[in-house]
């Protein structure tokens, strides 16, 4: 398994080893069983462990414990980020995070005196099918001042067109939690106090 990705994936395959569910198995079958098994396998403590053994090797300093959850019932592809203070440590931002896992991954601040401050887009199909829709994460832990976090889903390739605008008005103005949706998705994220926290999005697809 791929270096801060915890989980097995939830597949088609998954739901129909399991006979709880009436074929066509659809997008939104696969997400609800994703929703149902966040926590199975102890697959959230082994993420949770995974970036507080990256802190500890780091040492003191602000830091985002960042743990991402899929329940879209699709593939979570990365496309791009953006740090305004500070820098991932040690390990990457996980390539692919697929339907039933979580992505863990460390964000420190940089040597001077600053906090953590970044963004993350991953990209995910549109339910409907035809094309794809790109999802952000990202967080501020300012050295003096409170935390925040923003959520956003938007086309394929906006992002980086609003990294200004995202810090300026957003960012910077964020509360400790965040939802958004957009093209049937539904994103939620949320920070905890102090200099050493968790950040915690999930991206789903609700049931209906």
């Amino acid at each position: 398994m791929a270096s801060g990705v915890f989980g097995i994936p939830i597949s088609v395959e998954t739901l129909r080893a399991t006979g709880e569910y009436n074929e066509p198995i659809s997008q939104n079958d696969v997400a609800d069983y994703a929703m149902k098994m966040i926590n199975a396998g102890g697959k959230d403590i082994d993420a949770q462990n995974f970036v507080d053994k990256l802190k500890e090797r780091y040492g003191d300093g602000i830091s985002a414990k960042c743990l991402i959850y899929n329940a879209t019932g699709t593939t979570l592809s990365f496309v791009t980020y953006k740090d305004w203070h500070g820098h991932i440590y040690d390990t990457p931002y996980p390539s692919h995070i697929q339907n039933g896992q979580w992505g863990a991954f460390l964000h420190v601040h940089p040597t001077f005196i600053a906090g953590s401050s970044s963004a993350v887009v991953y990209r995910s199909k549109v339910p409907s099918g035809g094309s794809s829709c790109d999802w952000l994460f990202s967080w501020g832990i300012p050295y003096i001042g409170d935390n925040g976090v923003y959520t956003e889903i938007r086309e394929e390739g906006h992002f980086p067109k609003h990294w200004d605008y995202i810090y300026n008005n957003k960012v910077e103005k964020a509360s400790r939690s965040s939802t958004d949706s957009r093209y049937g998705y539904v994103s939620w994220t949320e920070i905890g106090e102090g200099t050493t926290v968790n950040v915690r999005g999930v991206f789903q697809l609700p049931y209906y």
